[in-house]
């Protein structure tokens, strides 16, 4: 392995829940109710994609920039001063640095969060490259934020492994040719046989991999 690419929420940041709570949030501070078949198909998406979704079903009155807004606002809160990272994934980035491997993350989150965050927590000296959904303009059903970390990395993507902590994303990746890592997640317990089976490999947690 010559290169490593990360997702961010769920796999390296235990924040998952935190996108659940600030949505849950918003629809609270609107009067709304969200089912949990509402926070289940808003989870496989990006937030480019699903607050248009949220604005045009649930608050028509609001302009997409101030739904934007308030989601940023909301998520600030807790990437500036709360969100931890999961047990052991500082170890395993600095085992991998320690090894000579390079250090890419493809998020389907905000720049500005995950980059707060990664200060917050002093990884961010380790990560060599970054790519963004919203750079490439799809979710990660689709390889092209792998592909786009793969290449800032300079690296192949044969040469790389994938952490990720949902279906979409091990599938994405699979079909550029990457090796995968599935991460266990509290969020994906339910999907633990499917996740085995579409992986290479399979973690409950990064102590495992020290």
């Amino acid at each position: 392995m010559k290169g490593a690419i990360f997702d961010v929420d769920g796999t390296l940041l235990d924040s998952m829940t935190v996108w659940y709570n600030i949505t849950k949030q918003f629809f609270k501070d609107h009067g709304l109710v969200m089912t949990d078949a509402d926070a289940e198909m808003y989870k496989e998406m990006t937030l480019e994609e699903s607050l248009p979704l949220i604005r045009d079903r649930f608050v028509q009155d609001m302009d997409i920039d101030e739904v934007w807004t308030e989601f940023r606002r909301l998520a600030g809160i807790e990437y500036d001063t709360t969100i931890e990272l999961k047990p052991y994934a500082k170890e395993y980035i600095e085992k991998l640095r320690g090894d000579g491997v390079k250090i890419a993350v493809a998020t389907s989150g905000y720049e500005r969060l995950c980059k707060s965050a990664f200060r917050r927590l002093g990884i961010d000296g380790y990560i060599d490259a970054y790519a963004f959904s919203s750079e490439v303009g799809v979710n990660k059903g689709n390889p092209d934020i792998y592909l786009l970390a793969a290449e800032r990395l300079g690296v192949s993507p044969t040469e790389c492994v994938v952490y990720e902590d949902i279906i979409l994303g091990i599938n994405g990746a699979k079909k550029a040719g990457f090796e995968t890592c599935a991460v266990y997640d509290d969020t994906n317990a339910a999907q633990t046989d499917e996740l085995k089976r579409l992986s290479d490999h399979y973690i409950t947690g990064w102590k495992e991999l020290l």
